[in-house]
């Protein structure tokens, strides 16, 4: 699964799960999820718990309160990073290459 997979998966959770209008001129995968009041404090942990079980990954605090978990696009391209970290310490954990 590469970044506009992921982004793709996280917008369509995002547009269900926060009710976006498929109409929306400002919504996409630049917007700030946040700031836009799209996602709210509550929707926070939602959307965090969605990320880290579809994609099989942790997120670091400090992603978290980075500027690029703002948007879907920045959160994609965090969630590409943590599997390629994860599988990275598979192949070496499997006495491979990292």
């Amino acid at each position: 699964m590469d970044v506009e997979d992921i982004a793709h998966t996280i917008e369509r959770f995002v547009r269900s799960h926060f009710s976006v209008s498929p109409r929306d001129p400002r919504f996409g995968p630049t917007a700030r999820l946040f700031d836009d009041g799209y996602v709210d404090s509550m929707g926070v942990a939602e959307l965090i718990a969605f990320i880290e079980d579809a994609f099989g990954v942790a997120v670091p605090d400090e992603a978290l309160m980075s500027d690029e978990f703002a948007t879907i696009a920045g959160m994609a391209r965090v969630v590409a990073g943590l599997r390629g970290a994860s599988a990275a310490r598979e192949r070496v954990a499997a006495g491979g290459e990292p």
